[in-house]
């Protein structure tokens, strides 16, 4: 075997190895199980498969670059996303994406493009159903890991605490599984993009025992199936062959964790990519596809009756318990309780997703206008968005939740990235779309490639990635989402390789190849390699560093903090909590009659949180644990108090309908006998968020102080009305009247 094709092997390897990894892999010791853990992963394979490509075109003294239809879209989104970086409101998020997200920095983009251009310019056709089945096989291992979830036990839970229930996870994991995606929704849209490949795979087996041989089956590279028939007979099914019997199963297997996610985003792209596969395989077959899609439409219900589907309108009708209740009470019967399904909120929380999603888009809106061409800056919608965020916000239950995505990724994209951002974006959507329908139109035109293999697999891809578009509408990409969405078109490309579409551009004026340039690469992989390396342990020891305070460990706490400072000298996040250590230590020393120490972590403690706030300075994490680790050092020497005042302003100027800095203000300039000032920045608060019982409380003791007895009475019975259950509360009340 050659040098070039054994490269040409490992690059294929690596990418089977990427798309089997990404969507398990993730770890239970970092400040981000799921994410960052893929993210890395995505960046260390990216570094493998260049560095290897690199060392082809070196070893073949000429330029090895295949072009395709998308490249200059895709290179213009490129500029696009570099542009808003440029011109971000904080470079730093821009470039390596919002902290615990990770995924869609500038970054992140720069690799899943080079992981694009890798694919189409060194891999074949048979490198795509090696992924394929690699991927189909990973999302077995996922479903059933995921299905476990539902019915009370998690390997994850194993692996962590060695106990096979679901008692590790703070979410109700068997109501919405996540499995090793890490949240519902990020799973059902997993699963929707592989779906219709293993429904066309059942509805495509070879026509005759003659043919050996699956583009999926994983029982050996020439599995034989010998007069595989299906009969469709009235109400009688009788299903022959294990072809379509295994891809059945399969397919139902995946289908049965989506529902259990309980993610109405995923199950209706899963609904689009149905219908787009239906269609074409009657296209393609006529009435045998017809049949075979109304056996799979009844098969699919099925479930649905039994355990309810992610919308609870349609349960009311379709969800067994509903319907025995419905029957139950017609015969004056008592009725039994139906299962509550739960929809889900954003993520998890209490008010309805949709009336959330309206509110966040309404101040997505606002982002726009004040960021038309550029937006604001890749990533940084966690930050703009509270500069614009609808004063109804307050109301929901949610409220005081941190909203770094849009839950939708368009609007995303144009708040954070502008026209330019989202215009290249929906450039190279609509660009695909067109050319993936006029080149299957054309093959459908010629008959003996309807049931050829590349064509089959061509077009589930292609109803896959549809599945994101729809899911996206509702949600964001995620790690292993994204690998899909820019890969796919890729796979797609390679598939309908030829002269026309897939070129490549040579160049005969490169050096004859030396070992200097082969060292080089793998000095500069090597270095990259480590860097990572570094992050991750830079992350962990952040992660320990947050238990450590979590336990009351302060000393430890800083030490790791510390370390991970040491490993990643820029990143903010670690700088702002080695500020908020070095207080807590300062704190103690101060408390220990310790003056030295606590003067010399003051110093520390200042020193990070400034160069925090030089790096990122519109995060709002950061500013409000700037507030309170200057509060702090203010209860020590009160010439910190200033600073503290200078940063809860600042966060309400960048959050100017945020009630909370509004309260931490009034309470300080309370304490600072500045009662009537205090006053009317609580009254600001309510006038943001009347239901804020923190304020309410807070007003009454002021109004009972200064002997003020119907004010006092008019907040707490206001609390009251909604807390009827809380006797300390009606004790506080009775006391109160009684003066």
């Amino acid at each position: 075997m050659s040098l070039d094709r054994l490269f040409k092997k490992i690059i294929s390897f690596l990418y089977s190895l990427l798309f089997f990894l990404v969507p398990l892999f993730f770890t239970f010791v970092n400040s981000e199980l799921f994410e960052f853990n893929k993210i890395l992963l995505v960046y260390a394979f990216t570094l493998l498969i260049i560095g290897l490509w690199l060392w082809r075109i070196i070893l073949n003294k000429k330029i090895i670059f295949k072009r395709t239809f998308l490249d200059i879209p895709l290179l213009i989104f490129l500029a696009s996303q570099a542009l808003s970086t440029i011109f971000s409101i904080d470079r730093h998020t821009s470039v390596w994406g919002y902290y615990s997200r990770f995924n869609g920095g500038l970054l992140s983009t720069i690799s899943y493009l080079l992981l694009y251009f890798a694919f189409v310019s060194n891999c074949e056709k048979e490198d795509v159903k090696k992924i394929i089945k690699i991927s189909l096989i990973a999302a077995l291992i996922i479903s059933v890991y995921g299905i476990l979830e539902h019915f009370g036990h998690s390997f994850s839970c194993l692996m962590a605490i060695k106990k096979f229930d679901v008692s590790c996870w703070v979410q109700d994991v068997k109501t919405r599984v996540f499995a090793t995606l890490g949240q519902p929704n990020w799973l059902a849209a997993y699963l929707s993009i592989l779906l219709p490949i293993l429904l066309a795979s059942a509805l495509n087996r070879p026509p005759n025992p003659k043919i050996h041989g699956s583009w999926f089956m994983v029982h050996g590279s020439k599995f034989k199936v010998h007069g595989s028939k299906f009969m469709v007979h009235g109400s009688k099914f009788m299903v022959h062959g294990s072809w379509f019997m295994v891809q059945s199963s399969w397919f139902i297997i995946l289908y049965l964790c989506l529902l259990f996610t309980g993610s109405r985003s995923g199950f209706l792209g899963f609904l689009a990519a149905f219908i787009f596969l239906g269609l074409t395989e009657i296209l393609i077959n006529g009435r045998q596809s017809l049949k075979l899609l109304i056996f799979y439409f009844f098969l699919l219900s099925l479930p649905l009756t039994i355990f309810g589907s992610p919308f609870s309108q349609l349960n009311q009708f379709i969800y067994y318990k509903n319907i025995i209740s419905r029957f139950s009470s017609s015969n004056q019967i008592s009725p039994a309780p139906s299962a509550k399904i739960q929809g889900p909120a954003l993520e998890v929380g209490g008010t309805e997703s949709g009336k959330i999603r309206q509110i966040v888009w309404k101040g997505t809106f606002e982002i726009f206008k004040r960021y038309p061409i550029l937006g604001s800056g890749v990533e940084t919608f966690a930050y703009s968005y509270y500069s614009f965020r609808p004063m109804e916000h307050n109301l929901v239950s949610e409220w005081d939740f941190l909203y770094n995505k849009a839950h939708n990724e368009y609007l995303n994209y144009l708040s954070t990235t502008g026209i330019i951002g989202l215009g290249s974006y929906l450039l190279i959507i609509f660009l695909f779309i067109f050319w993936n329908i006029k080149n299957e139109t054309q093959k459908l035109k010629t008959s003996e490639k309807s049931l050829e293999w590349r064509f089959i697999l061509q077009y589930s891809l292609f109803a896959g990635w549809l599945s994101i578009l729809i899911s996206n509408f509702f949600g964001f990409s995620v790690v292993a989402v994204s690998l899909y969405f820019y890969l796919i078109p890729a796979f797609i490309f390679v598939l309908n390789n030829s002269e026309d579409n897939l070129t490549s551009k040579t160049s005969n004026n490169i050096n004859r190849p030396s070992l200097f340039p082969f060292a080089a690469i793998l000095l500069i992989i090597g270095y990259l390699a480590l860097s990572l390396i570094n992050i991750w342990r830079a992350d962990y020891y952040y992660a320990q560093g947050g238990k450590m305070t979590k336990n009351g460990e302060y000393v430890l706490a800083y030490q790791n903090l510390y370390k991970a400072v040491e490993l990643s000298p820029n990143e903010p996040v670690f700088l702002n909590e080695l500020s908020s250590a070095a207080a807590n230590l300062a704190l103690i020393s101060a408390v220990n009659k310790d003056a030295t120490s606590a003067a010399a972590l003051i110093d520390l403690g200042a020193k990070y949180s400034n160069q925090a706030i030089k790096i990122s300075p519109s995060n709002l994490n950061i500013l409000k644990t700037r507030a309170k680790v200057f509060y702090s050092f203010s209860t020590i020497d009160p010439q910190y108090l200033d600073e503290a005042l200078k940063t809860l302003l600042t966060i309400i100027r960048l959050s100017p309908t945020d009630p909370r800095p509004v309260y931490n203000l009034g309470l300080i300039l309370y304490q600072q006998k500045k009662t009537e000032e205090a006053i009317l920045l609580l009254k600001k608060a309510l006038e943001m968020k009347p239901n804020y019982e923190e304020v309410r409380s807070a007003l009454a003791q002021i109004y009972e102080n200064q002997g003020k007895k119907e004010e006092a009475l008019k907040e707490l019975e206001y609390i009251y009305t909604v807390k009827p259950q809380d006797e300390e509360l009606k004790a506080r009340i009775e006391k109160l009247k009684e003066k």
